[in-house]
């Protein structure tokens, strides 16, 4: 059972896997009782009722009728259990927000489970194809962005709060003079130092002067997480008319405003642009390793409902506390078996948002929360090892602002090392002394200084 306890099976591989594939099928790992192969798979049963249409005691207001509601268990896998629900449990008319009451509801509140993590959630095909997924996709953003054969530069204004619009709209043009994107962060939304339509204002039109300057595509990501999340995107559109701009994406807080919000975003006809999703919050309900649930579901979720950008991690090269090194399955294209810790792993969520599934079109992953410079190499070499080669957005905050000659000049480092890696000399490089050596030479070139500092601050490095 120790080595069982280790590993999972991806649903989709499992031998019962044909016969239960019109059905909801969820993974939870649980803990009950004393942990025998008995005692797991009575809590499997307890959560197994708790989740459909059972209680804790024999009751007498069965029917023939209700029990089309029950589920069921589809297998156990040392403390894992992966439960069948039907699919016509889900209520589509309460679309994202009667699903969790269907697959992450009363269950995690057992008194008698010792832990209950949601691991995993397959959704069969009928189901999917009732969903629009993104707009854009990844496809369709790259498109926007000029069809740049690197990974997209972006960053994050900081102080995230307490500027006004001017002055943030100004470290946003230091941004955009060298980099890619834009993007407001989790908490900015409408302060009263900080307005959105001054903010919106001042830097949509500093950013369009750079285009037309430069001919180089950008982007902001403006976060528009209000109690009427429509109507802001709707007053957005309306002021960027005005201004004559369109290089934008409406920001959602996913989590946090739930995934029928950006179901309904998704839905508007009138509102035609990306969706960015910061996963704020989630580590609320995803780090805690007894009880919770991976965002791996959410992940899922979101593609479903439309998110064209999505958070999901930094490959181990930011502050998130990720591994930092590739195992490798999670190399593999399609593992039967993987050690369950990297279940909630970068690369497995990357790959699960950008591998075929029905007609939705993929999400592109973005790495957020602590990057630099040097922390591109790294992220370039694990996001080509599950296939994803460049397709990748990078943010970075304090890796940008924090540069000793300031925010333009971190902006120009953070890109140019973007540019850099993407050669077809540094992507030939095997060997970790010689892609360090490559970069560190690179780095050395006349004109390069900018570069050299990014990869001698001692709060950076240079991560290969």
């Amino acid at each position: 059972m120790n080595e069982e306890k280790q590993t999972y099976i991806p649903i989709e591989k499992l031998e019962e896997f044909k016969e239960n594939k019109d059905s909801i099928i969820i993974a939870v790992q649980i803990s009950f009782k004393n942990d025998t192969e008995e005692d797991i798979h009575e809590g499997l049963i307890e959560l197994t009722k708790e989740t459909t249409s059972g209680t804790w005691v024999e009751i007498s207001t069965v029917t023939e009728g209700s029990t089309q509601a029950d589920g069921w268990i589809v297998h156990e896998h040392g403390k894992i259990g992966y439960i069948g629900i039907p699919a016509h449990n889900w209520d589509l008319s309460g679309g994202f927000n009667n699903l969790p009451a269907n697959i992450m509801g009363n269950y995690f509140g057992l008194g008698t489970l010792k832990q209950a993590r949601f691991l995993d959630v397959y959704f069969p095909p009928e189901i999917v194809k009732q969903f629009p997924g993104p707009r854009f996709g990844v496809d369709g953003i790259y498109k926007k962005m000029g069809d740049m054969k690197r990974m997209i530069t972006g960053s994050i204004v900081k102080p995230k709060m307490g500027l006004n619009p001017i002055e943030w709209a100004t470290v946003a043009e230091n941004v955009f003079k060298e980099a890619d994107l834009v993007k407001d962060d989790e908490n900015l939304c409408n302060q009263v130092f900080c307005p959105w339509r001054e903010r919106f204002t001042e830097t949509m039109t500093r950013q369009q002067a750079i285009i037309e300057e430069t001919g180089e595509p950008k982007m902001y990501a403006h976060n528009i997480t209000t109690i009427d999340i429509l109507q802001r995107a709707r007053d957005v559109k309306a002021l960027a008319e005005e201004l004559g701009t369109h290089h934008y994406s409406m920001m959602v807080d996913g989590i946090i405003s739930g995934v029928n919000s950006v179901h309904r975003l998704r839905m508007q006809d009138d509102l035609p642009f990306p969706i960015y999703i910061h996963r704020a919050m989630h580590a609320a309900m995803t780090r805690s390793r007894d009880f919770g649930i991976n965002f791996l579901v959410f992940a899922k979720l979101f593609r479903m409902a439309g998110a064209d950008y999505l958070h999901t991690g930094t490959y181990g090269s930011g502050k998130m506390g990720e591994a930092e090194s590739l195992h490798p399955t999670l190399e593999e294209d399609d593992p039967e078996i993987i050690p369950l810790e990297l279940l909630d792993d970068t690369a497995y969520l990357n790959r699960a948002i950008t591998k075929s599934w029905g007609d939705l079109k993929s999400t592109l992953p973005m790495a957020s929360g602590g990057l630099f410079p040097g922390a591109l190499p790294r992220i370039r070499r694990f996001n080509g090892a599950i296939g994803n080669a460049f397709q990748i957005g990078c943010n970075a905050g304090g890796g940008i602002h924090g540069h000793p000659r300031g925010t333009r000049v971190g902006a120009k480092a953070f890109k140019d090392v973007a540019v850099a890696v993407e050669t077809n000399e540094y992507q030939s490089l095997e060997e970790e002394t010689t892609r360090r050596a490559y970069l560190d030479d690179f780095a050395s070139m006349d004109g390069n200084e900018h570069v050299k500092q990014a990869f001698d601050k001692v709060e950076w490095g240079l991560l290969v």
